[in-house]
Formats: structure tokens, C-alpha cells, sequence
């Protein structure tokens, strides 16, 4: 199994880049100046590669024709290798020591989690023996605050717990953690919220799980100077209107915004907190309902990034102006709980060290998401192989997971 899986569970505004290489159209220039951008990058990668003519056209890094699923594969590389010309064959898998860290605050779903682990479900009526019992952190935002502490960043979470055992458990936790959990609002009225996830032994899951104090805490509450010290929002399951007022403030304060709205996304009003994010993180069954539901057309964004997990297919990232797919990393799947989340930290670990990424929002170039796309496959690896939400997603583990090559396999497609 791949590591893309989802089983854990915006205004995006135009990139105001410019035609400079940073992935996206002036929003005042003509089209021409796009062609000359989308020529601009395939120069530079020619010569990046040098195997071809420095004056080669626009588009033939990766033009093969667009299909619905992680389209757009080139036809080759370098004679006798099958690689993809505009794919990094030497990626830096992890950062330089004096790289940027990223400030995160992660807003959304705070839990505690207890993991059942069974050798099958029993049916209706039927019984079945508990071969293991689990009992930890959990929630969305949480998950990826930690994972984002794991990759060498830094994170505050903002959610809300119950007065209760549970909850100073889940706080204790994130605090050893390395996350900052001095926003997290304290409900005494309301139980903390208490996931049961049943695995099976493939590996495969359901939940069971009360609502509490997950979403008693309000935009309001949050501290300004918090998020004016931000680089960017992620925001996981949480009530729209909260949802959409945090986004708001994150844009006004100039951090980059993110959004998981996991598998309600389609039932409950996100409009305004799907239109105010610069990315999107989803399974391929939310992003179809998405699609279905909104006028957001995950699989053909027009103003935004999407990084959509196939499950057992790895991921693939969608942008305006073209995509970069990737098929994920073979393991053995413990138990799938938290592998989107984990998903989500290692795209963002690795994206917003990146200057030429984030530095004026998210680019829309595909091949900037080369690295973020295959550090955010391996931590989804890596969560599957452990019993729990949570794992420890250290830079050494992502490129255990990653092999030798991680980039062979790497399909893009851009458009001009």
C-alpha cells in the first residue's frame, strides 16, 4: 500500500508571482506572457539536464495528453533511462541546515484516540476477539501539528478538549510532543471528544466517535499576535463559519492558508473556507463529491493548489497550470489511521521551506511540488506502518521510505 491514503481524516487567490519562474501568471499581463514563462522553465530545465537544445519549445517537458487521473506522463528522458526530463533526478529530500523553519498554527479537531486492533469485523450479531489496544493523541489539526514538530518545524494547535481526563491527556501528549497547545480552548461543560478506530488486520478501518468539545472553539478565540507570527493556517474539520472567519485573518495577517475538510466536505457550507485557502488537501472520493457539490472543480483547479490521495495510487497534485503525480511507496500497512494527515505535514514540511514556493503564496508551477509530493507520499508510508494516528515522521525515516530513486516514478504534465 501506498502512502497517499486518506483514511484519517479556498478565496484560493490567484498567484500574484508574476511571469518570473515562480509558477504563476501575472494577473495584468497577456497570455503571451504565460507561453514565454511556460518556455522560460523548459529552457532552464534543458539546461538543468543538458541533453537538449537550450532552444526547445514550450510545453515538451511533459505534454503528453491530459487524462482524468494523474495524467500527463512524458515520454522519456535522456535516451535509455525512461525519465521524465522536467523530473529532479537529484532531489533534496530533506533541508540544509540553515533552511527556513516554517511557523504552522493548525486549527480543527483535537481527540484521543483508541485503537482496536481485530483479525477481522464481526458480523452483525458476531463477536470478535481484541488482539490489541491503543490508546493516544488524535485528531486532524493535532496530527499534523505534531508531524509538522517531527519535520523540523514549528506549530502552535487550536481546537477545543473537555474538562476531563481525556482531554489533559490529549494536551499532555502534544505538549511532549513539541507542539505548542497554550490556544487550545478548555470546555468544562463538554466531554473531550474520544475517537474508537477498529482496524482490521489488512489494515483497513472504521470509527466510532462522539463530537464532545471538538468544535467548541470559535475564530474569536484565537490570539491575533499568534497568528500575526504565522507563516501559514492549516485548517482541518471544524464549523464552517469558523472555518472561513480564521481563514480571513490568516489572509489579512499575510500567512499562506491550507484546508482539509475532510469527508463532511461536501455536507456541510466550506464555500468561503475553500474559496479563502491557497491549498486543498483531499482523498479522491471527497474531491469528486467536492466537485459534485461546489463550483470548486478539485481535479481542474483554475485558482488554487489541490493535493488529491489516491490511496494504494499515491497522490497526485493539481495546479492551473499543469500536475505532478506520483504513485507512492510499497509497505505493508499496519494500520491507516492518520496517513492523509501525515500526508498533509510532510507536503507542508517540505513546501513552505521553499522560498520560490510560498514566498508570494503557493506557486502554480507543477514541478515545484516535486519534492512536497514525494516527502508527503513517504510520511503517509510511514503512518501506515505503525498502530496509532501518530509516528514519528523524522527526516531520516521519509528517506528510508523514499529509496534510492523516489523520482522515477514522478508524472508531469503542464500546461500552457
Amino acid at each position: 500500500m501506498s502512502g497517499g491514503g486518506d483514511p484519517a481524516g479556498g478565496s484560493g487567490a490567484p498567484d500574484e508571482g508574476g511571469a518570473d519562474g515562480s509558477g504563476a501568471a501575472s494577473d495584468d499581463g497577456p497570455v503571451d506572457d504565460w507561453d514565454e514563462t511556460v518556455a522560460e522553465w523548459d529552457r532552464e530545465v534543458d539546461e538543468w539536464e543538458g541533453d537538449a537544445p537550450a532552444d526547445a519549445s514550450a510545453g515538451n517537458a511533459a505534454d503528453s495528453p491530459e487524462t482524468g487521473d494523474a495524467a500527463g506522463a512524458a515520454d522519456g528522458g535522456s535516451e535509455g533511462d525512461g525519465v521524465d526530463p522536467a523530473v529532479d533526478r537529484d532531489p533534496d529530500l530533506g533541508p540544509d541546515d540553515d533552511a527556513r523553519v516554517p511557523k504552522v498554527v493548525a486549527a480543527g479537531h483535537i481527540n484521543w484516540d483508541v485503537t482496536i486492533h481485530v483479525d477481522r469485523l464481526p458480523e452483525p450479531d458476531g463477536e470478535t476477539r481484541i488482539d490489541r489496544l491503543e490508546q493516544s493523541g488524535g485528531g486532524s489539526a493535532a496530527n499534523v501539528a505534531v508531524g509538522l514538530v517531527d519535520l523540523g518545524g514549528q506549530s502552535v494547535v487550536y481546537g477545543s478538549v473537555g474538562g476531563d481526563e481525556s482531554g489533559a491527556l490529549a494536551l499532555r501528549e502534544l505538549a511532549s510532543a513539541g507542539v505548542d497547545p497554550g490556544q487550545v480552548l478548555v470546555d468544562a461543560a463538554e466531554p473531550t471528544s474520544v475517537k474508537y478506530v477498529i482496524v482490521d488486520g489488512d489494515g483497513e478501518l472504521l470509527m466510532l466517535a462522539n463530537d464532545g468539545a471538538n468544535e467548541s472553539f470559535s475564530a474569536a478565540g484565537l490570539d491575533r499576535d499568534t497568528l500575526a507570527a504565522a507563516d501559514h493556517l492549516h485548517l482541518t474539520g471544524q464549523q464552517p463559519e469558523t472555518a472561513a472567519a480564521l481563514a480571513t485573518a490568516a489572509a489579512e495577517a499575510g500567512a499562506t492558508r491550507s484546508f482539509d475538510p475532510g469527508r463532511r466536505v461536501a455536507d456541510r457550507e466550506f464555500d468561503a473556507a475553500l474559496h479563502a485557502s491557497d491549498v486543498l488537501f483531499l482523498n479522491d472520493r471527497e474531491a469528486d463529491a467536492l466537485a459534485a457539490a461546489t463550483d470548486v472543480d478539485p481535479w481542474e483547479p483554475d485558482d488554487r493548489v489541490v493535493a488529491i490521495k489516491l490511496g494504494d495510487e499515491g497522490a497526485t497534485v493539481r495546479t492551473p497550470h499543469g500536475s505532478v503525480s506520483h504513485p507512492g511507496f510499497d509497505v505493508d500497512p499496519v494500520d491507516t489511521t492518520g496517513a492523509g494527515d501525515a500526508f498533509a505535514a510532510g507536503f507542508l514540511g517540505a513546501a513552505l521551506r521553499e522560498p520560490e514556493i510560498t514566498g508570494d503564496g503557493f506557486s502554480h508551477d507543477p514541478r515545484d511540488y516535486q519534492v512536497p509530493i514525494l516527502v508527503g507520499n513517504a510520511c503517509g508510508a510511514v503512518a501506515t506502518e505503525s498502530v496509532t494516528a501518530r509516528t514519528d515522521l523524522s527526516w531520516d525515516r521519509v528517506r528510508e521510505t523514499m529509496g534510492e530513486s523516489p523520482e522515477t516514478d514522478l508524472l508531469i504534465e503542464v500546461r500552457g
